[in-house]
């Protein structure tokens, strides 16, 4: 596969010899370097769209690729909804005795 550079400088390469041959002609113009260079920025927007594209399709793809050879660590518990504790639903964190107090020294 070409890689993004490669296509960008066979794109530059093919207005410069187009560029080159229409000097030699005697029919360079403004209008044609104008043409030129927008073709040369259009496909070049394409080509770095392409490689975005593809670096993210790629990179995408090995994530979801160790994720898939990682196991996943299990999931926390999740406490179940329902009345808080207290008194009528046995012991927890506010019933029983108060603590002694503790002798100053």
């Amino acid at each position: 596969m070409i890689s993004a550079q490669e296509r960008l400088a066979d794109v530059v390469a093919a207005a410069v010899e187009v560029a080159a041959e229409a000097a030699e002609a005697g029919t360079y113009t403004a209008d044609l370097a104008r043409t030129l260079t927008a073709v040369v920025g259009k496909v070049g927007a394409r080509i770095a769209i392409d490689a975005e594209t593809r670096g993210f399709s790629s990179g995408w793809s090995e994530a979801v690729a160790l994720t898939r050879a990682t196991p996943a660590p299990a999931p926390a518990p999740v406490p179940a909804s329902g009345p808080a504790p207290g008194p009528a639903s046995g012991p927890g964190p506010a019933s029983g005795p108060a603590p002694a107090p503790v002798p100053r020294t």
